[in-house]
């Protein structure tokens, strides 16, 4: 098995040799020669115009930013002379799709070959020893790396944003240790695809395909020149984010706020007709709003947008959603007061987002909100501009929230004025001993002190009213007691550690990510669990539903909901109408062992057959979901037949609200 591990490298290696034997792809050094920039043994600069690129085998290193931003370079060989790929080597080279590393080659260096989009496949020879930090980020298109047991140093973000990438690893290696975490940080990121290893006794074949372009961004359709809506991809999907400002409302409210599609630092201005309808039948794409209802930054609003700055949101917004303005070029955002939550990623990997003030309504900062961005990642390498408070020393607060701390102390004093612990503020920091928490502090966040497994004493304020899930999971303590104030306790927010409460047996709560089918072990289970692996359907005659990779029992209720007015407000908010008049709705909810709902599937799919309606049997059918948001999603579904009966199949990665109508 592990020759065979190592074989696949090979033929990576091999294939892409194989290349340069084509007569119309061959890399001539003697042609480019003239355009490399030689500062004796080290390339400091590419000057040359060729696709295909030869290095002289004269060539040390490859100096920082060489190849930075070349859109013309399409296949490098590097020879075995290169001991070194430095930053930024090939930084933004969009149109790079095969890269040969020579054996010489000991490390790669930071950011070397971020945002190489057309990248495809690589293997990493036996003699580098280390892979540096965001190396290979946001290689989009990466599928396939193949990383030999010597290189025992890999940077934990070196393949950031590589959500199709399979590792190939011997095993018992570094490599292996760092794929299985690499798999599991990715499965909570967008456009997450879970890999499929190779069968064991079987080498595939391996082709170079052509660079797979990721679609830019379309612009839906104008009015006087005003930009209504940009399509973006997220995940695998295309999404229409519709500026909902910008719009002319016909029977609704004007008050769905959004920014524009250029990330201006203002909102506001224009506005433009509702989508065209024919009936039922007339419904076409389904908008989507960056700003649902005046309230919610939508989930992945402006995911990976390039075109942001600075920005200020409009009054009103209570809750950023998750990944709303991940991995964007933001620059500082204006948050306004009201706002009350700031969700899970919301601005993870801002590399640029350098300027935040959280207004004082914020209760709730979720796991990875500001993880990656330079106003934390300044303060944690020890900038003296990361806090707002000049005496906060180890703490970045804003707002009355403590988001980061870089401290080492054994006792931590968590400083008065704090009403916010935000989500994983203090994770893993083995070294605290004893918390003293000020009598400010309201809320705990998810996770803040999890892994903190040197804690063995807690001095509660005595205004605590929340303590959220995982918040001090893992400590040494056998017991400790809460005060009164204490009103909501989240999953396994002590582990195992005995609770006595000063006053009243808390409300036990759960936060959203233990909603996500993936994260298993945040949930809680009563007893052995029950039944066969699979999902059993309940309260709908004839529908089945299975849910791919299944090992545990799972519980799938659909009932006709009494309240329907989630979905009357979708197709308000979407296309200022009132839901179809057959419109048949089902409440979908999906249970394990917990009893806790779950909502978010990732990459498991549930595969549902359900019968159709017999109003609406002999009908072309249409079938829509609700997003997190409460914004419609259109279902792909397919009619087919179910022991004789009309009945439909489709899947969904996300389970809410469905309806089903039928046109002529």
């Amino acid at each position: 098995m592990k020759r065979k591990k190592r074989l696949l490298g090979a033929l990576f290696a091999a294939a892409a040799l194989t290349i340069m034997q084509v007569p119309g792809l061959e890399a001539d050094a003697s042609t480019s020669a003239s355009g490399f920039q030689m500062e004796g043994s080290t390339l400091v600069r590419y000057r040359g115009t060729e696709k295909n690129v030869s290095l002289p085998d004269t060539v040390q290193t490859i100096g920082q930013g060489a190849f930075e931003d070349n859109a013309n370079i399409e296949l490098v060989v590097v020879p075995n002379s290169v001991k070194r790929i430095e930053a930024y080597a090939f930084w933004g080279c969009d149109n790079l799709d095969t890269v040969v590393l020579g054996k010489g080659l000991s490390e790669v260096g930071d950011y070397a070959f971020t945002n190489c989009t057309g990248l495809v496949q690589i293997s990493i020879p036996s003699s580098a020893t280390s892979i540096g930090t965001e190396a290979f980020k946001d290689c989009a298109n990466l599928k396939d790396v193949t990383i030999p047991p010597e290189t025992t140093q890999i940077a934990e973000s070196a393949f950031d944003g590589c959500y199709q990438l399979t590792i190939h690893y011997e095993e018992g290696s570094a490599a292996q240790e760092y794929a299985e975490a690499f798999y599991e940080r990715q499965k909570e990121m967008p456009g997450y695809v879970a890999p499929t290893p190779a069968p064991p006794d079987v080498v595939p074949p391996i082709v170079t395909p052509a660079p797979e372009e990721t679609p830019a961004p379309t612009q839906a359709p104008t009015e006087e020149g005003v930009v209504l809506g940009v399509t973006h991809i997220v995940g695998n999907r295309a999404v229409l984010f519709v500026d909902n400002m910008k719009m002319r409302v016909f029977g609704g409210e004007k008050n769905q706020d959004t920014s524009d599609a250029a990330g201006s630092d203002s909102l506001g201005g224009g506005e433009a007709n509702p989508p065209e309808q024919s009936g039922s039948a007339g419904y076409g794409q389904v908008p989507k709003y960056r700003i649902v209802d005046g309230k919610t930054v939508a989930d992945q609003a402006y995911y990976r947008s390039g075109k942001l700055g600075d920005m200020t949101l409009p009054e009103g917004i209570a809750e950023v959603g998750q990944f709303a303005f991940a991995r964007s070029s933001l620059t500082s955002i204006g948050l306004s007061q009201g706002l009350e939550q700031i969700s899970y990623g919301a601005f993870y990997h801002c590399g640029q987002l350098s300027d935040v003030e959280l207004p004082d309504s914020v209760m709730c900062v979720e796991p990875k909100a500001f993880e990656h961005t330079l106003w934390v990642d300044s303060f944690l390498a020890g900038g003296e501009d990361g806090s707002n408070n000049a005496d906060a020393g180890d703490f970045l607060i804003s707002g009355g929230v403590l988001v980061a701390y870089r401290g080492n102390s054994g006792e931590v004093v968590v400083p008065e004025g704090v009403r916010v612990i935000a989500g994983e503020a203090f994770q893993n920091h083995t070294e605290i001993e004893r918390v003293n928490l000020p009598d400010s502090l309201l809320v705990v966040g998810e996770g803040a002190f999890e892994g903190c497994s040197g804690l063995s004493e807690i001095a509660f304020g005595k205004n605590v009213e929340e303590i959220k899930d995982r918040a001090f999971l893992g400590n040494a303590m056998t017991e400790t007691s809460l005060p009164a104030s204490v009103k909501k306790v989240g999953l396994q927010a002590f582990g195992n550690t005995i609770i006595a409460y000063g006053g009243e047996e808390a409300e036990y709560t759960y936060e959203t990510s233990a909603t996500r089918l993936a994260n298993e072990a945040y949930r809680v289970y009563d007893g052995t669990q029950a039944g066969e692996p699979g999902v059993t359907v309940e309260g709908l005659t004839g529908a089945s539903a299975a849910l791919a990779g299944a090992d545990r029992s799972y519980v799938l209720t659909m009932e006709t909901p009494e309240d329907i007015s989630r979905m009357e407000s979708a197709f308000q908010r979407s296309f200022q109408s009132g839901i179809p008049e057959d419109m048949v709705i089902y409440e979908l909810t999906l249970t394990d062992a917990s009893e806790i709902p779950l909502a978010k599937l990732g990459s498991q799919d549930l595969d549902m057959e359900l019968p159709i309606p017999e109003a609406l049997r002999g009908h072309n059918i249409q079938l829509v979901t609700l997003d997190r948001n409460g914004q419609l999603e259109p279902l792909a579904a397919d009619q087919i037949s179910l022991d004789g009966a009309e009945a439909l199949h489709f899947k969904l990665d996300f389970v809410s609200v469905i309806g089903i109508w039928g046109i002529e």
